[in-house]
């Protein structure tokens, strides 16, 4: 198995996971925290445009390419860049956890 090159990794980004969090009034709001960090390789893959409810919207697809983590699932979200990057699969190479390819998408208004 050939090893994973560091300098591949070259971004910094958070995992970031829905959450209930307690505001200063004492009651309970969903928030997004932060799950983890790491490095990682993001690759943009695709993008459109649509006119929606008279204003356009721009739709990007990245792949997140880093090290295997457990418990990554597609209900988080990937902060990069001050951008969010939403996950709809996670890819486990090989099935080897070694290597995890995120991909993800950005809805920019």
């Amino acid at each position: 198995m050939k090893p994973i090159r560091a300098g591949k990794f070259k971004h910094r980004i958070s995992i970031l996971k829905e959450d209930r969090v307690r505001k200063p009034g004492g009651e309970y709001e969903t928030d997004w925290v932060e799950h983890l960090k790491s490095r990682a390789r993001v690759v943009p893959l695709s993008g459109s445009e649509r006119y929606e409810a008279q204003q356009v919207q721009s739709t990007m697809s990245h792949r997140v390419e880093m090290r295997y983590r457990p418990g990554i699932k597609p209900q988080m979200r990937v902060e990069y860049d001050g951008r969010i990057l939403k996950i709809e699969a996670v890819l486990n190479l090989e099935e080897a956890d070694r290597e995890l390819h995120l991909m993800t998408s950005e809805v920019v208004t």
